[in-house]
């Protein structure tokens, strides 16, 4: 079900959830996150892998710079997709693995004076698709496709004024908007939502922790 929607749906929807610890007290809780179809239905789960006290101090200390292991399961359960990342102080680059290990791309933010700037790239190391949206553009993320007949769009949905102000539990639109994508490259663009949400919208709530001022 997961993977149909990610290697065929023209969009779809991950949203995070919100545990009511974070949202009251301010402590980072392990991300997670639906994966949800036009219809709103929950089609896959995306869980951070993080416990006991070791986590604890990686998420509250690291914040957003922290190392990642992300689990992705369909909606029965199986395991679909797993995303890694190191610890980073600038850039981040975020690997895309099936989940029995092997590559299929990664996510790699770029340095842009006044864009928010990412290379897709594929097994190979070829980057497939470039995301580069200026800061004045909050929420908005255009991708290109380099061959030059691809489009699609990441975006931030507005969630009211009390919700972003209180539980910042972002939801984001992911929309090919044209040409012909990979199955493997359609998996990387869904791990860029990933990826921007813990760059640009993890710290809302001052949870970047020690190395907040990389950000």
């Amino acid at each position: 079900m997961l993977r149909d929607l990610i290697e065929n749906a023209e969009q779809y929807f991950v949203s995070q959830k919100k545990e009511w610890t974070e949202i009251l007290v301010d402590f980072e809780t392990r991300n997670q996150y639906k994966v949800l179809d036009v219809d709103k239905k929950e089609v896959g789960t995306i869980s951070e892998v993080s416990s006991g006290i070791g986590g604890f101090l990686k998420r509250n200390f690291f914040g957003s710079h922290r190392s990642l292991d992300v689990r992705v399961h369909d909606a029965d359960g199986s395991p679909v997709l797993r995303l890694e990342r190191p610890f980073f102080f600038w850039f981040s680059s975020l690997e895309v693995k099936t989940e029995g290990g092997a590559g299929l791309g990664r996510v790699e933010r770029r340095f842009g004076l006044i864009y928010k700037k990412y290379d897709l790239v594929d097994a190979n190391g070829r980057t497939f698709a470039e995301v580069s949206s200026p800061l004045w553009r909050l929420w908005t993320f255009p991708v290109r496709h380099t061959s030059g007949v691809g489009e699609a769009e990441i975006s931030k949905k507005w969630g009211g004024a009390l919700r972003e102000i209180f539980a910042d539990a972002d939801t984001f639109r992911v929309a090919i908007e044209e040409g012909n994508w990979s199955g493997p490259e359609r998996w990387v663009l869904f791990a860029a939502a990933i990826s921007i949400d813990f760059d640009f919208f993890e710290n809302n709530q001052g949870s970047g922790g020690l190395f907040s001022f990389f950000d």
